[in-house]
């Protein structure tokens, strides 16, 4: 398996409710890619939904560019996107 190049970043500070999800951060700031790549694999619809709302463009690239995101997850982003729900 090849390694994905990260294409998103910008450092952003972690929100507290998603802190749990970035373990490896203890710094409190990731990359925009990796938080959202968390999300998508550890949060549930209503975090995704939030996620997308505030990043739509950087969350339909980076549903099509990872293998392990899970299908449902990719559903609903590609829905969002393609009927302009911002």
């Amino acid at each position: 398996m090849q390694r994905v190049k990260i294409k998103y970043t910008r450092k952003i500070k972690i929100p507290e409710k998603y802190k749990i999800f970035l373990w490896d951060e203890p710094s409190g700031l990731t990359f925009l890619e990796k938080f959202i790549l968390r999300v998508f694999k550890y949060g549930n619809f209503r975090d995704i939904k939030w996620l997308f709302k505030k990043f739509p463009e950087e969350c339909y690239e980076i549903s099509l560019k990872y293998a392990e995101i899970k299908r449902g997850v990719k559903f609903w982003i590609k829905k969002w996107h393609n009927e302009g729900d911002r």
